[in-house]
């Protein structure tokens, strides 16, 4: 049999393996068998090993090579199985491929074919690759459709759950049991393959440690999984990264947002363990975290992963057992209850793990009765000598006594190094503990530690695993835990927690553990803030936020308390902006209570630009600025990281004050500092748009979507492409990007009332009024819960163009007359230019003037800013006020000036409705209707294939009144029942609209 999932070797029945030589014969070999009787095409043979020579060049290689390569088969007897068909190279040997799934260790998808290596051939190591990933997905999928039949041999006397755990069917199994029962040895042999997610009593603070302490080992399979094409886990890439950095470590995150992060998380780390294994295992179930019991429960309701877990029967929390119980009602999780063992069993097991020595009848009898059937208790009975006489003490308590026992008969620095583990908990590098026991460097150093860590194992008090030592057993930690003297508990507490505080991504939850064991529950606070900060990057935002009320509630520190509650006032920033404004003004307040100059700064920093922040939304511009100033003046002393999103900041403001030289200026320093910051892109779409460069705003935003589609679920790039779209007239995109926003934000008000106001714009264009008013009312609604005048405003002035278009004049008015007083301050040309026109197209349906000051805004928003959109309707409102006063000249200038403005800069349904507007102003200066016909047919058609139905609407009434024919009727008819919807009564009203434009009906 050739083996092909080990090292690739010979090995003949009864006989030692012979290595497969490292030579391109020996790979050609491989390839072939691999192929099995498919077989491959000598020029794709060739082309894999020789892919730069010329083709003949290259055959005449493999030619000489696989004369080579028939002769090393020959060594084996099997010359003759290499065969060619034609141009087909066909090897057929006996190969491990073929046998049982159960009876191979899973290929290693990361390395497979690590140590045997031929240098030189880039094709064939791209060949091993991919066929490691391909053999592995294999494995995968064997092992689904059945468990194995052959796994380690059961522990003694334990057969018959050992069976039960690897013969059910059920998406979960659950092992429950006395410690020591020996739950864990059995999930081991029945799935010595598969990773185990172990609960670490007392440290799960953090979300998914475990999963993510079974991941780390594994990286390396991980990362072949996630290069894998075929895979899906290679879309989860920058999820995992939040939670092991390494799998990214150049590459700039997603931004985090509230409501998905969780959902992404949790999906990337269940497709994780789908990559690597079939099956997972779960220790100490009782002591996981809650998000890792959320994420389990998640796989059980599902046929994904199976997993098989074992947990302590009385030691189970009450809100872990009732999470469970609804899986059992439904039959996806089956609980195996492991009892202790009987006499019969006890004999079993006496004689297979002590075959050389005797047990009399009276002496099993003892030990069963000592060890009341604990696997665990009857090893420390037999390695202490069975005492004379059984004790009145429980079982837990000779159990202790007996560890107790043989800890005290250890030398003093090796029982040392057992009590630190103890205190530990979790596996360590041999360094730590090294540390803990405060070991000179040198070689005597190195001697007497060397010595302690051999007793400790040969003793069995020590277990040896892939990410260090720990304790060998639970109970040994708490046996050894439970002795140690008040002064030496604490000391060893404060020793561990200063040795994990400097580990790379060091889980902070531990460390406040630590500390707070050691009795220093104020240092324990500092480090839970900082674990919030680590809850917070994992999707879990109620955790982190119910740790800062912690932290602020009870941290004696005022600086601590103080920016616990800045961190809450952030999470809080947009909900409500009144609120959230009201609340950092309190913190601001209580800055001069800061003693440290540099922390107090910090702290000013981070308040200010969220109040920046909060007031750009807001529409107070003007307070926005005073907290700016100051935020500049802090620039220089804040730390690099600090000041990434003081510049975000400052350039959402700069945008719309407006200032774009300064937004450029900002967001080349935001460049500098951070060029793959995700939000760079973005806000060079956002400068564009807000400096009047429509399409290069449309074409940034595009490329940050393509680049980074998960960028979506941190930054508006969705919604901002939907405002693009839309003004560039592409109204079907525009709602997909909307509708897009509204999906990858759901739940987050402030960026649903944005998209809202977006989309309802959109519909209002495509002339479906009754969906535009719902979603505008729904803007209107979300904007009042967050008390945001700014989007109320803008609600409002887009609710009376729907109102308006429909020929509702007066609804509009009235609708604007709410909107006025909450922009009188706006100073924002996009704002001002867009109420104003508003407000002039109503007033003069109502046969009014727009209020002088109105059109000075505009003319004020117009020199501020030179934007096509606020150009575009300062020449429609110069048109309409000309059109009213029956100055045709004037009126056909003005039109003529927006459309060179909306063409000059992609803005299509801008342009269609200035061709409409220089159509009546030419009426008026006397034109023929004949000679304008072609330009209403030029704007029917456009608006019909873009779908602008009050242009298209407009253009055919023209139409069909001017010389129409019984096709334009027809064509005019289907456009007002468009518009008009399914809706009764309709918001449609087409004799009003008529009257107000195009003023022809």
């Amino acid at each position: 049999m050739l083996r092909l999932l080990t090292v690739p070797a010979w090995a003949p029945d009864g006989s030692p393996p012979h290595r497969l030589p490292a030579t391109v014969p020996g790979a050609l070999v491989l390839v072939l068998a691999l192929q099995g009787t498919t077989g491959m095409a000598r020029e794709r043979l060739a082309a894999l090993f020789w892919p730069d020579a010329e083709l003949s060049d290259a055959l005449h290689h493999l030619r000489v090579n696989l004369h080579r390569a028939r002769s090393l088969l020959r060594g084996w007897g099997f010359a003759e199985r290499l065969q060619a068909d034609g141009s087909q190279l066909v090897l057929d040997l006996p190969t491990d491929l073929a046998a049982e799934p159960a009876s191979a260790s899973p290929p290693a998808a990361q390395d497979w074919l690590a140590d045997w290596r031929l240098t030189g051939y880039e094709g064939f190591d791209a060949w091993r690759r991919e066929t490691a990933q391909a053999l592995h997905r294999r494995w995968l999928q064997q092992q689904r459709r059945q468990f194995p039949d052959i796994a380690n041999p059961p522990p003694p006397a334990r057969d018959a759950e050992h069976l039960q755990l690897r013969s059910s069917a059920a998406p979960a199994v659950l092992l429950l049991g006395e410690p020591g029962a020996g739950k864990s040895t059995l999930l081991a042999t029945a799935f010595p393959h598969a990773p185990c997610l172990r609960g670490l009593e007392g440290l799960h603070g953090m979300p998914y440690r475990p999963l993510l302490d079974a991941l780390r080992p594994r990286i390396a399979a991980l990362q072949a999984a996630l290069d894998d094409p075929r895979g899906t886990l290679g879309a989860y890439r920058l999820d995992l990264a939040r939670l092991l950095p390494e799998l990214a470590p150049d590459e700039p995150l997603p931004p985090l947002d509230a409501l998905t992060a969780q959902a992404r998380l949790t999906e990337a780390l269940a497709r994780a363990f789908e990559a690597l294994s079939p099956v997972l295992l779960v220790d100490d179930l009782q002591w996981c975290d809650p998000a890792t019991v959320e994420w389990l429960l998640m796989l059980a309701q599902g046929d994904r992963l199976r997993w098989r877990g074992a947990a302590r029967t009385h030691e189970m929390p009450a809100a872990t057992a009732q999470a469970l119980q609804p899986l059992t009602d439904a039959g996806r999780l089956l609980t195996l209850a492991l009892a202790p063992l009987s006499r019969e069993d006890l004999d079993v097991v006496c004689r297979a793990r002590w075959p050389d020595s005797s047990f009399g009848t009276e002496a099993l009898d003892q030990l069963h009765t000592l060890s009341a059937g604990n696997p665990f208790a009857l090893n420390e009975l037999v390695a202490a000598g069975a005492p004379a006489q059984a004790t009145a003490s429980s079982l837990p308590e000779r159990v202790r006594q007996m560890v107790q026992r043989r800890l005290e008969a250890l030398p003093t620095l090796a029982a040392q190094a057992v009590e630190a583990a103890a205190i530990l908990v979790q596996p360590v590098p041999e360094a730590a503990l090294r540390l803990m026991l405060g070991l000179p460097d040198g070689e005597a150093g190195d001697r007497a530690w060397q010595q302690a860590r051999e007793q400790a194992l040969a003793a069995g008090m020590l277990d040896l695993q892939a990410d260090g030592l720990t304790c060998a057993h639970d109970l040994i930690r708490q046996a050894t835990a439970a002795r140690l003297a008040t002064p030496r508990r604490l000391a060893l507490h404060r020793h561990a927690a200063l040795w994990l505080a400097t580990q790379p991504q060091s889980d902070a939850m531990s460390v406040a553990e630590h500390w707070r064991a050691a009795g220093e529950p104020q240092t324990a606070l500092a480090w839970r803030h900082r674990g919030a900060e680590q809850l917070k990057a994992r999707g879990r935002f109620d955790e982190a936020c119910a740790v800062w009320r912690e932290v602020a509630d009870h941290a004696q520190d005022f600086t601590q308390a103080l920016l616990a509650r800045l961190e809450l006032a952030a999470c809080d920033l947009f909900e409500d902006l009144a609120r959230g404004e009201v609340t950092l003004n309190a913190i601001r307040a209580q800055l001069d209570g800061v003693a440290d100059l540099a922390q107090r700064q910090l702290m000013e920093g981070r308040l200010r630009a969220a109040l920046v922040d909060n007031r750009v939304f807001a529409g107070d511009l003007a307070a926005a600025a005073v907290h700016a100033a100051r935020l500049r003046e802090l620039l220089p002393v804040l730390p690099a990281a600090e000041r990434l999103h003081v510049y975000e900041v400052l350039i959402e403001l700069a945008m719309r004050e407006p200032d774009i030289p300064a937004a450029w200026a900002l967001l080349g320093q935001l460049r500098q500092a951070a060029p793959r910051l995700p939000s760079v892109l973005s806000f060079e779409g956002q400068i564009h748009w807000f400096g009047g460069h429509v399409r290069p705003a449309h074409d940034a935003l595009a490329t940050l979507l393509a680049r980074h589609p998960d960028y979506c679920r941190g930054l508006t790039i969705e919604n901002d492409l939907a405002v693009m779209l839309h003004a560039l007239g592409e109204l079907a995109q525009a709602e997909v990007m909307a509708r897009r926003s509204l999906q990858s934000w759901a739940g987050v008000i402030h960026t649903e009332s944005l998209s809202h106001l977006v989309l309802g714009s959109v519909l209002t264009s495509a002339g479906r009024h009754a969906e535009a008013e719902a979603v505008l009312l729904k803007a209107l609604a979300q904007a009042q819960e967050q008390a945001s005048a700014l989007f109320e405003a803008e609600a409002r002035v887009r609710l009376a163009r729907l109102r308006l278009q429909c020929g509702r004049a007066a609804e509009a008015a009235e609708t604007l007359a709410i909107a006025g007083p909450l922009l009188r301050e706006a100073q924002e040309p996009l704002r001002v230019s867009n109420w104003v026109l508003m407000a002039t197209l109503t007033a003069t349906a109502l046969g009014q003037r727009p209020a002088p000051q109105e059109i000075a805004r505009l003319r004020a928003a117009s020199a501020r800013l030179q934007h096509p959109m606020v150009q575009a309707r300062e020449a429609r409102v110069d048109a309409e006020l000309a059109l009213a006063d029956g100055d045709g000249a004037a009126a056909l200038a003005a039109a003529d000036r927006q459309a060179a403005v909306a063409r000059s800069h992609g803005l299509q349904e801008w342009a269609a409705e200035a061709v409409l507007l220089a159509l009546r102003a030419r009426r008026l200066m006397g034109e023929p209707e004949a000679t304008l016909r072609p330009l209403a047919q030029d704007v029917e058609a456009q608006a019909a294939s873009k779908g602008y139905a009050d242009l298209h609407w407009r253009a055919a009434t023209w139409l069909a009144a001017h010389g129409g024919t019984p096709a334009d009727a027809r064509r005019a008819r289907a456009a007002l029942a468009r518009l008009r919807g399914s809706e009764r009564p309709s918001l449609f009203d087409g004799k009003a609209a008529a009257r107000r434009e195009p003023r022809w009906g």
